[in-house]
């Protein structure tokens, strides 16, 4: 027996409602940005990070230099943060930071290879501290791998959450990047199940959106030397393959077909190396 057909555009009616500060109800327009405020503030030039210390973390495997928009850049071990360089030089440490001077270089390096040795896929020490945080981790995979993940997606630059949330953690990361073209990529990572990804993924697809529109990302310095595409953002859900959530594929379908929408499944083993599994659009089923 054939699955059902997915419902189409008319399958449910919205009508989102303002309350005026005396109390009073109005429609408002649906495509309206509505009450959104993202901020994008102005991408700084990275901060220099002494040729020393980086000569020494270099062979340190999984490291990793991540240049944040504000201007400081984080030095990383997939995806574990031990240090960072900014206006007032590097400052390392995990639970705590202390400003480093060159005297500190053996025992950052020392911090790095520790992290190194706990976030390998073959450690088996899931409940050592430095094997938390498996977002981040893919982000860091999907960092260095972006081109097995899409072909066309550029290696350099691609941010972390521009524009910001006023919030707090929304347990997803969220990665922006461009392809060869100038067309915008919103990347959505979730490693486990959630089934909160496709609207979250839409608040922040919205987010960024709006300001491509007007015009933010080039004025304020993202992306420089490529000219933007004006075209609506593509939007890429990636989670391991089995770890899509039930109800994924039923939230997408509601989505409008303004938004084009893709679901990668990578390898279960993704700490090993990325690997699609399935790139699905829409709410196609696998």
């Amino acid at each position: 027996m054939p699955a059902p057909a997915p419902p189409g555009p008319g399958a449910a009616r919205y009508e989102p409602l303002v309350y005026s500060p005396e109390g009073f109800a109005a429609s408002i327009d649906p495509a309206d940005a509505g009450n959104l405020e993202p901020r994008l503030e102005v991408c700084r030039r990275p901060a220099p990070v002494p040729a020393a210390l980086l000569d020494r973390l270099g062979a340190v495997p999984g490291f990793e230099c991540v240049a944040l928009h504000e201007g400081s850049v984080s030095l990383r071990v997939r995806g574990i943060e031990f240090a960072r360089a900014g206006e007032r030089g590097v400052h390392f440490g995990i639970a705590g930071r202390v400003p480093a001077l060159e005297f500190h270089y053996p025992e950052i390096e020392r911090l790095a290879r520790e992290i190194a040795i706990a976030r390998d896929h073959r450690a088996g020490r899931e409940h050592h501290p430095y094997r938390q945080g498996p977002e981040a981790w893919l982000e860091s995979q999907v960092r260095a791998e972006i081109a097995v993940l899409d072909a066309s997606l550029l290696p350099d630059p691609v941010y972390g959450q521009v524009p910001a949330f006023a919030g707090g953690d929304r347990g997803v990361l969220d990665l922006l990047a461009a392809d060869h073209t100038g067309r915008l990529a919103v990347l959505e990572l979730k490693a486990s199940q959630d089934p909160h990804l496709p609207l979250q993924a839409l608040d922040y697809w919205m987010r960024v959106r709006w300001h491509l529109e007007q015009g933010e990302f080039t004025e304020r310095g993202y992306f420089p030397g490529l000219a933007l595409r004006p075209d609506p953002p593509r939007l890429l859900l990636v989670s391991p393959a089995l770890d899509f959530h039930p109800t994924t594929e039923t939230v997408l379908s509601y989505f409008a077909p303004s938004v084009p929408v893709e679901r990668l499944g990578v390898a279960l083993e993704w700490r090993k190396g990325i690997r699609v599994m399935f790139r699905l659009t829409g709410a196609e089923r696998p």
